[in-house]
């Protein structure tokens, strides 16, 4: 039964991100502009959150161990729901799973995995701009307690990815500093907004249009931080599999 449900949530893993893939590329020019804006300082601010959110997923681990479980120990599901795909390839070829950090497996699985792991990096930009828009849009004028309840059901929903409860909290951290990222970047929009241009030539006051854009640029600042993290793991993992395949 079990490896019924992880062949299921396999396929339907694919069947998303086939149909993710197809509004991707008629929205590239988002992906461009995304990848275009990330800079050193993202991905060093990426790593330092990505410590911080493993360290919140292991201490919850160890404090509450019941926070250990989630949907995916039901089916047999060592990781992220969106890996299926690959644990189910290696497993039916007789190989240990590379998300779970055994060895890789023959050079199949290994290209397979590679291919799958790029395609979702490939990905990221559109996937990480639409949960920014649902989650993120609109917090310029949130006060503290809405940040954090925000932040907490970002996170609780990526419960349905099979991840342990502890993953999801520590993911309700990331979903945290993407609002910082998202609060700041429409304050500095703002204020470096005094005017802008009208139809014509006119100048209009800020006020008039700014509010608009200032939200669509803050939500692209923070599509760029939650695409640099997402991408951040999803290479250490690809990394991880060439190793194992080296060793």
């Amino acid at each position: 039964m079990a490896a019924a449900v992880r062949l299921l949530v396999a396929v339907v893993v694919v069947v998303l991100l086939a149909r993710s893939a197809r509004l991707a590329w008629r929205n590239r020019r988002l992906a461009v502009e995304v990848w275009r804006r990330i800079r050193p300082g993202h991905v060093a601010g990426a790593v330092a959150l990505l410590v911080v959110v493993v360290t919140v997923a292991v201490g919850l681990t160890l404090a509450v161990p019941l926070t250990g479980l989630g949907l995916g120990s039901l089916v047999g599901l060592t990781g992220n729901a969106v890996f299926a795909p690959v644990e189910e390839v290696a497993l039916r070829s007789g190989g240990a799973s590379p998300i779970a950090g055994g060895e890789a497996g023959n050079a199949l699985i290994t290209v397979v995995t590679a291919a799958f792991v790029l395609l979702l990096v490939a990905l990221f930009p559109w996937l990480a701009y639409i949960e920014e828009r649902v989650f993120r849009d609109g917090l310029e004028r949130a006060g503290f307690g809405r940040q954090l309840w925000t932040a907490l059901r970002f996170g609780l929903l990526h419960l349905v990815m099979l991840i342990p409860l502890a993953a999801a909290l520590a993911v309700a951290v990331a979903g945290f500093a993407y609002g910082v990222a998202y609060r700041t970047a429409y304050r500095r929009t703002l204020v470096s907004s005094a005017t802008v241009a009208g139809p014509f030539g006119v100048a209009l006051p800020a006020a008039a249009v700014v509010p608009g854009v200032a939200r669509a640029e803050a939500l692209l600042a923070s599509t760029v931080w939650h695409t640099t993290f997402n991408s951040l793991i999803a290479l250490a993992v690809l990394a991880g599999l060439l190793a194992d395949t080296v060793a």
